[in-house]
Formats: C-alpha cells, structure tokens, sequence
C-alpha cells in the first residue's frame, strides 16, 4: 500500500478542497483556478467604543469596524511532520556448530547440517569453518568404532572378526601346540580389542596347577600404513587394561605390553608390574623417533612373552590374601583401545588436501601447523533448511572444528511502533535539517551469535543517536559509518523490544527568492518589499551541495498573513532539474493586511525533503485625523491633552498597538503618543508650562511597521504651578535601627519660590518609621530608622492650599545589621589540655558589641565528623567564652574551629574559621638533651634511655595513628547505620525532601513514620521556643529535630551514637539557616532541582554522605602507597564504580591493616585520587540550560 507522504500534504489537500466551498473575494489570483480570503480576527466596532461627544471629528476614510496590530503579525507554524519511505534494516548474525572432533578414517563427524530460519525471511550468505587440533592418522580406525565383533584363536593375519584395517597374528613357541594365542574385538558400552596367551598345564594328572607360558610367543595386532606425509618423528598414545595374569614383581621381565614400527619395538610396559588389573590407563603422549624407509611399514601392538616361566594356581602372587587361580595364571589378557600414531609435527592442510563442501561446491581449506581456515560466500544467498557441509581429505585425519553460517534477514524501518506500518516518521522546521525518526523491533535473544542490527540510510542523514527498548542513549557503543549505522553485539544480548534512531536529514530547500513582475521590463524581478495590487510569485532552488533531483513530484506553495492566517495554496510540478516557480498572486487592498508575509514551500520525493520559508514586507498607506479640533486653548501651566486617530486608509483598520507611534516637537523636546485602546485613539499631553503663552503650531508624524504615512498640523493657545526637588533615594541597602536623613525642596513653578508650611503626609508600609520637619523657606528634612527587613515603598506627599500637590516615591531596602567575630584569644595548646577560647561579636563599621547573641562552637576534623558542638557563654561588652580540650596533636588530621551567631536582626557576613594547634609533647626532645649535656653518661645508659623514649614517642604515634582511624572507622560505622532521612514542612507534614539509602522502605511504612513524627508537634513548639537545636527521640530508631518551619527526621538501624546525633544536629541547623525562610510557606509544588542539589551538600557535609557513594578512579597519577589500588580497585569495581567499604576490604585484603586501611580510603578522597558520582548534577545542568 502507498503510504501517505506526510500529515502537511493531507492539511494541503484540504484547504484545496476548502477552495471550492469559500466564495472568492474581488481580486484574483493569477495563475490559480481560485482564491481564498481570510477575515482578520479580534475586529473592533469603532463607533460602538468611541465618546459620543459632539466636537468628534467623523472620518470619511475609517472601516469602523476593523483594527490592525503589530501584535497579529506573528509568524505561522513552522513545523511540518510527516512520513517518507522506509530504509532496510538488517539483521545479522551467527550460527555455529560448536566445537566437534571428527575422524576421516571412521568418517566420525565429518557431515554436518544447521538450521535456517526460512519462515522469517532468515537466509545466509556466508559459511566459515575454523580448524584445530589436525593431525594425520598414521594408525586408521585406532578408536575400534567399525568392524565385525568376534574372536580369533591363533591368529594367522586373516581374520573374520577384526576392527576395520587392523589384522593380527600370533607365533607360538610351544612345539606341542598345548599353548594357545586369542584374539578379540568386543564391545561393552565402547568397542576394543584383545590380546591373550593361555599357558600350557604343567601336568597331565594335575592340568589346573601348573601353566608354562613360552619365551618367543607373542600376539599382536598390526596394520600397515603409508608413511606420507614422510616424518621420522612420531606421537604415539593408547589406552590399556591388564585383565588377566600374575601380578608380581617376581615376574617382571617375563612379558611386556609391546610396540613395534617397522619389526622394531619402539615402547613396551612390564604387565606384572602394574599397580591393579581391571583399571583402564592412559600411556599419554610417548615421543617416538624412528628411522624407517618411506613408501608403507607396519604398526604392530599386543602381548610378547620375554622369558619362559612357570604359574602356579595355588600361589598367592598378588598377595591379596588367596590364591590366583587359574584365570590369573593359565591366561595373560590385555583389552587395547584409542591406538593413535600421528607426526610430532602436525600438517598442514595443503598436505592432507583438507576441503570444505557446501551446497555441492568444495573449496579449500587452508591453515599450518594443524591449524586452518576455510570460507565460502554465495551471492544469490542460502535459503534452504537444513543446510547440509562436509569435511573431506584424501588420507586418514582427526581434527577439531567449529562451523559458523552469517544469516541475514532485511524488514523495513516503521515510523512508530506498530510493526504494520512502515515508513521513517519526519519533523522539519523551514530552512533548517529536518529530524528523522525510525524503530525497529528486535523479538530474540540468544538464537544468533554475534547479532548485529544495521540500518542502512542515505549519505548525508547524520548525527544519529540510537536509543535502547529503555530509551537509554547507546550511541557511542554503535558504529556509524558511510550509509548505514551499527548496534553491536554487546548491546543487544539483553535489550528486547523497540528501538528507536533519531537523526537529522539534509534540507534540500537551498534557495528561494519571492519575485515581482516589473510590467516595464516585463520579467521577474527579485523584490522585498510589495503593494497593494502588485504580482508576485516565488522561485525555489531544490538541492543538496551534491545532489540536485528531477522535481517530478509536486512542490507546495503556501502563503501566509502576517498573523499567520493560510492564504493561498498552490502546487507546482516542473519536472525540472531542481527549480520551481508558484503560481502567481496579485495583493489586493482589502483582504490583505500589511506587515512580513512569509512563504513557505515543501516538497518530498518520500527520500529526501525540502522545506524552506520566504519572507517579505506588503506596505499599506496610513493616514492620522484629529478626533476633537485642530485648534486647541489652555490656561498658563496647564497641559493640554491632544487626541489623534491613526488608520490604513487602504482598508480602514486601526492602528493601536506599541508598534506603531505618533510624535511631536514641544519646547524643544519630543512628545510621544500614547494609545487609549478604550477609546481606540492616541493622546498626549503638552506642557504648556515649557513654553509660556502664546500660538503655538505643532507639526504630528506619525509612522507603523510597514505603513508609509504623512504628518498633520495643529495649533495650541497656552494663557502658569509647583515643582518638588526630591532625592535620590538610598542607592545602598539601609541598616535595620540605623538613622537616615533627606532633604526635600518644595517651590512654585513659576518663580522658584519656597513653599512654607506645607502639609507633608507619608503613607505606605513602613511610614511609621518616618518623620518630616519643616526647615524654612521651601526645605524639608525626612528622618527614617527602619524598624523592618525587605523592600519597602513610602509616598511623601506635600499640599498646601492654593499650590499643585507634589508626592514622591521613596523606595528601600532593609537588610540585617552586620556583624563579625574578632578572636580574643590563642587557639594553640599542649594536645589533651584544656583551652578557654573568648571571641567578640562586634557590628560590622561600627563595632558596636553585639549582646545577648546565641554564639555557638564546633570543632570538626578534616576527616568530617563534629568533635564538639556546645554554646559559647556571654561575659559582658560582647564578649563569648567556651572551655574545651585541645584534641591530640595528628600531622594527618587537622582540627578546625568554627563559630556560628544569630540573633534577630543580626546577620554574621564571613564564617569565622580557625585551626587549633595542638602541640606535640616535648618527651622526644628530653633525649636530645641527654645526649648534649650528658656526655658522662655511659653508652650502655643511653642506649637504654633512647630505646625507652624512642619507644614511647613510637607508641605515642601509632596511638594517635590508631585514634585517627577509629574516628574515621566511626564516622564509617555511624555512615552505615542510617537508614534514612526525610524533611517534612512542621505545619502541614508534608514531605519536602527525602532520602533513602536501604531497600525494603515501603511508602506505607514510611507515611507511618511520618504520622508518627507529627505525633510530637507540641514537643517541637516547646524545643523551638528554647532557641536550640535539640534532638527529639520519637523511637530507637527515629530522631526528629524541629527548625521554626522544618522538621529534620533520621531513620536508623539501631540507635545512634553521640557523634551520630551532633551530626543530625549540624544537618538541622544548616537547613535551618539556609532553607527556613525560603520553605516556610506551605509547600504547593515539587521543590526545584537546586534546593535539592543544597539538601544533598548538607547530608554530605553534615551527616558523612560522601562516605556512601559510588566512587571511581580519577586520573591523577598513582605514586606511593596509591600504586596499590591499581591492583586492589579492579578486584572491587565491576562497572567502573565501588563503594568506599569494598575498597576497605580489599585493601586490607591486600595486605594493609584496618587502621592503614581506613586512613588511605580517606586520604585518597581528600587528594581526589578517587572521585565521588554525583547523580544530581545532571539535574541541575540540564535545568540551567532550559532556563
């Protein structure tokens, strides 16, 4: 079925079927069977909005009941989507038969088939087999499988039950024949043969006593083989069983388990010496070298009696406890199987003409050294089931080998995700490249190996992004080359379902121009700008920078008003090579309006697409009337309201939006029209206080996009008021409680004259905190102290009786006071001493003590937990204190101090942060001076006193080593037992935001918590009016810490411990101080991506959340104890990423212990040796960029 070309083509045909059902308007337009008029939309009835005074001026040009605006010129939809002809998509892969040993000897798994998958369209265009493992077979049919199963008593070389290609003979040096020679090929679950010597009885009395085996017997199988290729060198293997016989060293020597090549034994096993009978073994690979003539020898292998000797029935040779009897002393059995004889060097297959049939067509196979490769390609393609191959030599081989068929089958590429339709769906802007997108199904998983899917395309579609069933972007796994793009292997082993590829096709509209027929010269001119009554028309240019096509499908024209109405369609089928005109149009004055037209035109061949857009100018006349009367009087200082009505006298309709405009010259300035769209007229006020009495002529221009105009005259007759000298206003923000002073000036117009004893009334929120006091002759002062934090507007209004109101708008802002922290005392101390530090809070400028301010002290590690938290005590005059002790001297971790203040109305403007430097205890130095003043000391004593003090300073150090990573481990420890965190809004309950870190976490088991949490609002009023941040514990497992407007919730495994609970506190104090205000109304929408990007740096600084999440290896380079991770992180990441308690593990693994463990993991984050996944920051990027 043909498919639709696109939804644009269906909106033509019927605005073309919309042609013959609107009646034409009185212009036509040339070179079309008919025309279509538009009515404008958003008309206005003049007469009905106008005042029906009587000086109103009636227009004999207005249409009453129309309006033209700037803001209808808007430009039409621009997008255009559609459907063009599907591509091919292929997909490929591999089956294989594995890998199959086979033998041309037995013909063993030399033929073999597979499947093709015919009923879906599958067919293979390829075969390929891999060869391993060839060897040539010097022994044919050693593994026994064909022949006739039988027996043969003393063997002669002619047998009747023998293994395909083997004989076998025997010689008997018992000259009364009593001794016997067997030989047999059996089968019990697998085939092999025999060999067996039953002795002669020793006497005839006693036949079952005595048994006498022959030196110079024997029984062998033996095959001749060709020595071809020639080798001198061999490997030769075979499996044995010793059945039957005397199992004692006494006998060894006596008869052997021999091979002989060419008469010559090459490998023999003393029998009697074996460690059981019954037992299958295994001679491995046993290298024989071996000069034999070339041309054909013989292979021989059985039982030879070495030396004559004597059994006894009665004895127990094998020593298990009875006698052996006669089946281990009459008879000597042995079973053979799996006999191989091959070249030490294997062949290649060039030597052995190894060949690969398909299909009846043979090709070689080629490869040394066992080892090789042969493929065939058929063009017209396989598509029978099965398909049937075959392993062919002209000598005996073995080998190992793996066949494998490319199959193919091509669908078509669908628009959407209905395999019944088929097509590539397209969106397209003018101008622009068009955005293709195509899906395709993939229903399978495992049948192929190697599957690939390629979709194949036009050159120059590009910049393609392939997306997964799960809409993941896999692009940069894909490979994208000339005509088609590539989903691997690796891609498609697990992703079932609908893919999707979108790319950008080439717009083939490369040049439009919109034309004017010039009747002078009477062609096609290019032109921009058109009137009413002109011809036009557009010529189009359809090509690519390579490729111009045939324009034997039609090109759509279609033009648009400048509101974005359609107004006329037409189609145009060249046949050209790549240019096309439209039919032409001539612009009548009433059904058109001016402004930017635009064109637009698209044509598909249902491969390529041009969709292009012209734009022009269509200019109208306009004209401007006086609404009341040209002549216009007014008193000295009064102004006088002049009220115009601007039209296109084309058409009649108003022009009264912002794009077009009215000015005038007055007093050597410029007056500005403003619209009254109530009244549909321009208006504009004449100060005729400028100018002074008089007769004044004042010349009106008007002008409008796209409207040519001309000025109007008027005359104004002026027969004088008051002026307010205001200030500035604050340009900097103002200090809540500071005074602030200005200065108004009130004066009449005329003279410039002071105006005492004006009423001066200040309304507007925050006008209490004003106050105005009359100065004298014309002068006011306003004092202001603002009582309040924001933006705030005052109007000052001055009035007397008598003189023109004057008023002025003061606008502020009020921000807190400002103020710092000064450092009173020294933050250095001996380690584990106690430490008082004093600070005092002072008004930034002023330095102004601060009192009754909440100050508090935090001392935190630089390995991230809070050490102490406690609230500073107020001396007097500003001044804070706080005792602690000094923390241990650590050249690894380093001790910040951190004071934080608020009070209300009070805002610390820079964070005061310190180091405490504790000292390190002088115990190292004492033996430095044992060896400067006491020389008189004995070597021996000071040996000793060295070791003493070296040993304690050793001790001192690894306890402050091990102090340092059991606060780590803690921190890791307390990191591990949160299970969760959620901040709700404290008056309504509502989540605003949460995180939780352990799966199992239901919604209804955490909207129970929440209930439970709620629970306790009194308890939260009660903590929050204490002015602390205090922990509320709701359960074991629940603590809840209130904010004025949140409630921070932490949910853990078990309870917390006291380092855990002072940092929930310092995660609620940094919400309450950052994130308060700004949640504080009831919360009516998802909080944006920023606010929770800030929860998350909070429950990283605050709560250890670093220390829970995906890692990965950075790119500095690894140097000292780092080089291990090259080692220990591949064992721990399995996606590139790990978590920070795995790589733990594996370094202690490694060899470290817990302590250097932890304290590496730290310092490899502190030095970004591996770097923390942040998944949140993409939120945050991609919001900024649609902001």
């Amino acid at each position: 079925m043909q498919a639709v070309r696109s939804k644009k083509l269906r909106v033509f045909a019927l605005c073309f079927l919309a042609l013959f059902v609107v009646p034409p308007t009185f212009h036509n337009v040339i070179g079309s069977q008919a025309s279509t008029s538009y009515p404008v939309s958003n008309m206005i009835n003049l007469k009905d909005n106008l005042d029906t005074e009587p000086m109103v001026q009636e227009s004999i040009f207005l249409n009453d009941d129309k309006q033209w605006a700037l803001s209808d010129i808007e430009p039409s939809s621009s997008i255009t989507e559609g459907i063009i002809d599907p591509v091919p998509v292929e997909q490929s892969g591999y089956s294989s038969t594995g890998n199959i040993s086979a033998r041309t000897d037995t013909m063993v798994n030399t033929a073999q088939s597979l499947d093709i998958d015919v009923a879906h369209d599958w067919y293979v265009s390829s075969a390929e087999v891999d060869i391993t493992n060839l060897e040539k077979l010097y022994v044919i049919n050693g593994s026994f499988d064909e022949g006739d199963l039988g027996y043969t008593v003393s063997p002669n070389g002619t047998l009747i039950y023998a293994p395909n290609g083997w004989s076998a003979v025997s010689n008997n040096t018992d000259t009364t024949l009593e001794q016997r020679q067997l030989v047999s090929y059996e089968e019990s679950g697998e085939r092999y043969v025999s060999v067996q010597n039953q002795g002669k009885p020793q006497s005839a009395t006693n036949p079952q006593h005595q048994y006498t085996h022959f030196e110079g017997t024997c029984v062998l199988w033996n095959q001749s083989f060709d020595v071809v290729p020639y080798t001198e060198d061999f490997y030769l293997r075979f499996s044995y069983l010793y059945l039957q016989g005397p199992l004692s060293p006494i006998f060894s020597g006596d008869f052997y388990l021999q091979v002989l090549i060419d008469n010559v034994a090459v490998w023999n096993i003393d029998l009697p010496t074996l460690s059981s009978r019954g037992t299958w073994f295994e001679t491995g690979t046993i290298p024989i070298n071996i000069a034999i003539p070339s041309g054909t020898t013989m292979f021989m292998i059985g039982l030879v009696i070495n030396s004559t000797f004597i059994t006894d029935a009665d004895d127990d040779y094998d020593l298990d406890g009875s006698p052996d009897g006669i089946l281990n002393t009459q008879y000597i059995t042995a079973f053979l199987d799996d006999v191989s004889l091959i070249s030490a060097t294997p062949p290649s297959c060039e030597a052995v003409d190894l060949q690969f049939i398909l299909d009846g067509i043979t090709t070689p196979i080629m490869g040394t050294l066992g080892i090789g490769f042969g493929f065939q390609e058929n063009p017209l393609h396989w598509q029978v089931s099965p398909l049937s191959f075959s392993i062919i030599s002209n000598t005996s081989i073995s080998l190992d080998y793996n066949a494998k068929f490319l199959h193919h089958r091509f669908l078509n590429s669908t628009p959407t995700t209905n395999s019944m339709d088929d097509g590539v769906a397209y969106t397209i802007t003018p101008n622009q490249s068009g955005t293709l997108e195509l899906f395709t199904y993939l229903g399978f998983s495992g049948v192929y190996e190697n599957l690939t899917i390629k979709v194949y395309h036009p050159v120059d579609w590009q910049n393609f992004t392939v997306f997964d069933p799960f809409l993941v972007d896999t692009t940069s796994s894909c490979t994208e080359e000339a005509g088609f793009i590539e989903i691997p292997t690796s891609l498609l082993v697990d992703r079932l379902g609908w893919w999707k590829v979108t790319c950008n096709s080439y717009n083939y509209a490369f040049n439009a121009s919109i034309q004017r027929y010039d009747s002078e010269v009477t062609d096609w001119v290019e032109e921009g700008i058109f009137h009413s009554n002109d011809e036009a028309r557009l010529s189009v240019d359809v090509s690519s920078l390579t490729q111009t096509p045939i324009l034997s499908d039609a090109v759509n024209f279609s033009w648009f008003l400048p509101n974005g109405t359609s107004w006329h369609q037409s189609s145009t089928v060249s046949g050209l090579i790549g240019s096309a005109d439209s039919s032409s149009v001539s612009f009548g004055p009433i059904n058109t309006t001016a402004g930017i037209w635009s064109v637009m035109y698209l044509w598909t061949n249902n491969t390529e697409i041009a969709f292009g857009s012209v734009e022009f100018a269509l200019h109208h006349q306009a004209t401007l009337e006086v609404v009341f009367e040209s002549a216009l009087e007014t008193v000295v200082g009064q102004p006088v309201t002049v009220v115009m009505r601007f039209f296109d006298i084309e058409n009649g309709l108003l022009l009264l939006n912002d794009g077009a405009a009215i000015t005038s010259m007055w007093a050597g300035g410029t007056v500005d029209f403003e619209v009254n769209l109530v009244k549909n007229w321009w208006q504009a006020d004449f100060d005729t206080t400028l100018v002074g009495a008089g007769n004044f002529e004042v010349i009106i221009n008007s002008s409008a996009p796209f409207f040519e105009t001309t000025p109007v005259i008027i005359t104004i007759k002026s027969e004088y008021l008051t002026e307010l000298d205001s200030p500035a206003g604050p340009l900097e923000p103002l200090i809540y409680g500071r005074s602030y002073s200005y200065d108004f000036f009130y004066s009449q117009s005329l003279d410039g004259l002071g105006i005492e004893g004006a009423t001066v009334e200040i309304s507007g929120e925050g006008s209490e905190w004003a106050s105005v006091v009359d100065i004298g002759n014309g002068n006011y002062n306003l004092t202001l102290i603002p009582l309040g934090e924001r933006d705030y507007n005052i109007r000052i209004l001055f009035s007397k009786i008598g003189y023109e109101n004057q008023s002025f708008v003061l606008s502020f802002l009020v921000e807190k006071v400002p103020i710092r922290v000064q450092l009173i005392s020294p933050l250095s101390a001996r380690e584990y001493q106690p430490i008082e530090v004093e600070v005092a809070v002072l008004e930034v400028g002023t330095d102004i003590p601060v009192l009754n301010a909440n100050v508090t002290l935090s001392v935190k590690s630089s390995a991230g937990p809070i050490l102490i938290l406690q609230t500073m005590d107020e001396e007097d005059n500003g001044h804070y204190t706080a005792s602690l002790s000094m923390p241990p001297a650590n050249t690894i971790i380093t001790y910040g101090l951190i004071i934080q203040v608020s009070k209300d109305n009070y805002e610390l403007v820079q964070d005061f942060q310190y180091t405490l430097v504790p000292l390190v205890d002088v115990d190292a130095q004492l033996f430095q001076a044992i060896i400067q003043y006491s020389q008189q000391i004995a070597i021996g004593a000071s040996v000793l006193v060295a070791a003493v003090i070296g040993q304690r300073a050793y001790s001192r150090k690894n306890k402050r080593k091990h102090a340092a990573a059991r606060e780590i481990k803690i921190r890791f420890n307390d990191a591990n037992n949160l299970l969760g965190v959620i901040v709700l809004h404290k008056l309504s309950g509502i989540p605003i935001y949460s995180k939780i870190l352990k799966g199992g976490f239901e919604e209804g088991m955490l909207s129970a918590f929440i209930t439970a949490i709620m629970h306790f609002r009194s308890e939260f009023d009660t903590i929050e009016e204490s002015g602390e941040y205090r922990i509320l514990p709701i359960s074991d497992i629940i603590r809840a810490i209130p904010t004025s407007n949140l409630i921070c919730a932490f949910f853990t495994l078990s309870s917390a411990s006291k380092e855990q609970e002072a940092k929930m506190i310092g995660f609620a104090r940094a919400v309450g101080m950052m994130l308060d205000e700004a949640l504080g109304e009831r919360p009516t929408k998802v909080i944006d991506a920023k606010t929770v990007k800030t929860f998350e740096w909070f429950f990283d600084d605050f709560a250890d959340g670093t220390l829970l999440r995906k890692y990965q290896l950075g790119e500095k380079e690894l140097s000292g104890n780092f080089k291990r991770l090259k080692k220990t992180l591949p064992e721990v990441k399995t996606d590139g990423t790990f978590n920070l308690d795995k790589m733990v593990l594996a370094l202690e693994e490694s060899g470290l212990s817990e302590d250097d463990a932890y304290l590496l993991t730290i310092d490899a984050i502190e030095k970004e040796i591996i770097l923390p996944i942040y998944s949140f920051n993409d939120i945050i990027d991609d919001e900024t960029e649609h902001n």
